[in-house]
């Protein structure tokens, strides 16, 4: 991939300080699709990637054993939840507006998991295989 075809793919916000202008973060094409979208949201953080990891790995869980599990702060735990709820990678059970005084076990949306997974893989260039399909040797 050339100069020109690696820049077609994202724009670069520059930053300038002592060092120069350099690359502050990289900013998402207008013709990204949904999924797209929603994978450079859910791992632009480190906690939103550890919850829904840890989530996709365990299954249903208390917002109380995240905080455990994961060494995070109550509060960004909650705030992230609810960023994610909304972004509708998680699924709050019971559903927002009916947790008055109940716990909310939260689980992976794995249909919209496995959409923005295969947006990612597919915009890096990586092959997923399906179970039980063997690597292909090139």
């Amino acid at each position: 991939m050339g100069a020109d075809e690696s820049e077609s793919n994202m724009k670069i916000a520059l930053l300038g300080g002592k060092m120069g202008t350099v690359p502050k973060y990289a900013l998402p094409e207008e013709n990204w699709s949904e999924d797209l979208l929603l994978a450079q949201r859910v791992i632009s953080t480190p906690s939103r990637l550890a919850i829904v990891g840890y989530l996709y790995a365990n299954g249903p869980t208390l917002r109380a054993t995240l905080i455990k599990e994961l060494s995070l702060d109550t509060s960004l735990v909650g705030r992230n939840l609810d960023q994610l709820e909304d972004l509708g990678i998680l699924i709050g059970d019971p559903p927002r507006g009916e947790r008055v005084g109940r716990s909310t076990r939260w689980e992976v949306n794995k249909e919209r998991y496995n959409r923005m997974a295969k947006a990612l893989y597919d915009f890096l260039g990586i092959d997923l295989l399906q179970p039980g399909q063997e690597p292909s040797e090139g």
